[in-house]
């Protein structure tokens, strides 16, 4: 048999995973010999997003033993498991320490402090893909051969043979037969908005930062005491909070009653912010969980899920409001309730109790909690959740600041309880929990199109996020502090940042409609918030390449004649391949991770151990397809296989 030419773009996990997979596959079947090349712009293993070489004052936001990139036993797939460590083994061998020591000492004395439950910088997150891009391509079978490229992919055409053509931008090509696009978060493009207020801020010599990751943004034009609004309150805004505080030699100190205080470096500016929610999100609880531990569900069973899988097929599609919702409210309140009367929960018996309870409509349910000895005021609430400040909303901003520094106190409280013991905690952590369940319903087209538009990207999705992927509680505490501070000030929900123009001088006008007193002028605005996953609005050469030569196509739902571009490229179910412009699924050309984000839910989830990743299910599918091996058809793939 012929050598096969293989291609993955996109060297970060997503690309790393298929790698891996490609490497143990081939080994235990003994394949023919497999050129793959690897080609990523800026780093080999870790990608753009989690390079090494970034800032030290940027976090993940999961804990360092729930970070892995090889398969164990909980993983369903076909090919060989071929257990690795995680980041925190990884991180705890003295060996790999003094690896790394050897080429940066600073990382090397995170490693060695690391626990599990800690975590870890993303620049070590980085180090660690690297050091597994090492391990792989430097014990691959003898039928496997890597050839690494640095260099950007600006096109990708096919020739009569069904080959496919990558075109680099070192001005290089490869010939290949089979390439996989894994190309990770793509740098947005400015919208209509976006470009009006850049053009007004070259026009008035202001400061207009779009929507990017923080790591790539150059902060320099930012200067000491100057004010800037920032627009977003979720992962980026704290981000951009360490890089323009600690980031410019501010430092955080313990005072001997325990508070944290911030001692500014006087190179900091002042920091405006506000979003449409108007606080920022939630702390994430301390982990109790161990490695593996989750929420295991009572209400989106196996069976339920079947169920609403072939619901989906026969009525076309499932409303997510009236279909799903109500099972995931279910379950989040079955954890919450159950925490609340048992925190170390050990009684099977009371669980069924709890169980029975929110499976009720809203009176019996009611009742039969007040039966356990639950009151009202302890009852779960949504509207709590979201809007925490709709019932007291104070009447100026000095009152709105001291009602939300009392709100972070609360929040970092409950963090410190845990993701077990605390009952709010424990609740939207098992929303974490369900991604895997949720996934299986929501995927390749099971969700109406004016439902999905409407109940996931309006509704599920940011609330997701909100209580469920927030910063360590750490931040929230740092945040305190910069409040409190005069660094900081958050100035309230419907924040709103536009351009003001009066006797030729032009500013941003930052203001929260609900809060009197919370407008401030700036002559720096940055969007702090990430460009819209996917690929629709992306600035991206080579996928915007794809659709205009009809290689490629963007995603869309329709149903009764309404239909919705979710914003991916458009792909089959498993092993995805990407589907062209006629509607024509490609014999050998790939798509996997955040550009299929539509398609897939919650794409930029990392691989955690122990938990039967997906991930790493779909990475061995892939790779056995390119090999010409029998993928996996596994429970959560049946419905993707149908190409719906």
């Amino acid at each position: 048999m012929a050598t096969q030419t293989l291609a993955i773009i996109g060297l970060g996990p997503r690309g790393m995973s298929v790698l891996e997979r490609i490497a143990e596959n081939a080994r235990h079947h003994r394949t023919a010999g497999v050129v793959v090349h690897a080609i990523d712009a800026h780093a080999l293993g870790s990608g753009r997003v989690w390079r090494r070489e970034q800032s030290r004052h940027l976090l993940m936001n999961t804990v360092a033993s729930q970070v892995t990139l090889f398969t164990d036993p909980s993983v369903t797939c076909r090919g060989p498991i071929v257990p690795g460590p995680s980041l925190f083994e990884w991180a705890r061998n003295r060996a790999h320490r003094e690896e790394l020591a050897r080429t940066d000492s600073q990382l090397a004395a995170e490693a060695a402090g690391i626990g599990p439950d800690d975590y870890p910088t993303r620049a070590l997150y980085g180090a660690y893909l690297e050091w597994v891009y090492a391990h792989v391509t430097g014990n691959l079978p003898d039928a496997v051969r890597v050839i690494p490229h640095l260099a950007r992919v600006l096109a990708i055409r096919t020739r009569p043979d069904g080959r496919y053509v990558i075109e680099k931008s070192d001005g290089r090509h490869l010939v290949v037969d089979q390439a996989v696009l894994a190309l990770g978060h793509l740098a947005g493009a400015l919208g209509p908005r976006e470009r009006r207020l850049a053009a007004f801020a070259q026009q008035h010599r202001l400061t207009y930062l779009p929507m990017a990751n923080p790591a790539d943004v150059d902060l320099s034009g930012i200067e000491p005491g100057q004010t800037v609004l920032m627009r977003g309150l979720g992962l980026n805004f704290f981000d951009y909070l360490s890089l323009l505080t600690v980031g410019r030699h501010g430092r955080f100190e313990r005072t001997p009653g325990g508070e944290l205080r911030y001692l500014p470096s006087g190179a900091e500016p002042f920091i405006h912010a506000g979003s449409r929610r108007g606080i920022p999100y939630h702390a994430r609880g301390h982990n109790q969980k161990g490695v593996t531990g989750r929420h295991e569900p009572r209400f989106l069973t196996p069976g339920t899920i079947s169920r609403l899988r072939a619901e989906a097929i026969a009525r076309g599609g499932l409303d997510f409001q009236r279909d799903i919702w109500p099972l995931i409210g279910q379950e989040v309140e079955f954890v919450y309730y159950r925490a609340l009367l048992d925190p170390d929960s050990r009684s099977e018996d009371l669980a069924r109790l709890v169980q029975d309870a929110v499976a009720l409509g809203p009176e019996d349910k009611h009742r039969r909690l007040r039966a356990l000895g639950i009151t009202e005021d302890r009852h779960w609430s949504w509207a709590g959740i979201e809007t925490p400040w709709r019932e007291a909303m104070p009447a100026d901003h000095t009152g709105f600041t001291t009602w939300l520094l009392e709100y972070l106190e609360r929040d970092v409280r409950n963090a410190r309880e845990g993701n077990v013991r605390n009952p709010l905690k424990a609740a939207v952590d098992a929303m974490r929990d369900l991604r895997n369940e949720v996934r299986q319903l929501v995927d390749h087209g099971q969700i109406s199109a004016q439902s999905y538009r409407s109940h996931i990207d309006g509704l599920y999705t940011p609330l997701n996020a909100f209580v469920s992927i927030g910063p360590p509680a750490r931040r929230i505490e740092e945040l305190i502090a910069l409040i409190r501070a005069g660094i900081v000030s958050i100035a309230g929900p419907n924040f709103t940042a536009e351009e003001q123009q009066g006797d030729g001088q032009g500013h941003f006008r930052g203001h929260s409609p609900d809060v009197p007193g919370s407008h401030r002028e700036a002559r720096a605005l940055i969007e702090a918030r990430l460009p819209e996953a996917g690929v629709r609005t992306a600035d991206d050469p080579l996928t915007a390449q794809l659709v205009a030569a009809g290689l490629a196509r963007h995603h869309v739902l329709t149903d009764d004649g309404y239909r919705h571009t979710t914003g991916a490229l458009d792909i089959t179910g498993v092993p995805y391949r990407v589907i062209d412009g006629n509607g024509v699924p490609h014999p050998g050309l790939y798509a996997f991770g955040v550009p299929t984000e539509g398609v897939h839910w919650a794409t930029a989830a990392g691989v955690r151990p122990g938990v039967n990743s997906v991930i790493l299910g779909d990475a061995d599918a892939i790779a056995r397809t390119l090999l010409a091996l029998a993928p996996e058809q596994t429970a959560a793939h049946a419905f993707a296989a149908t190409g719906r």
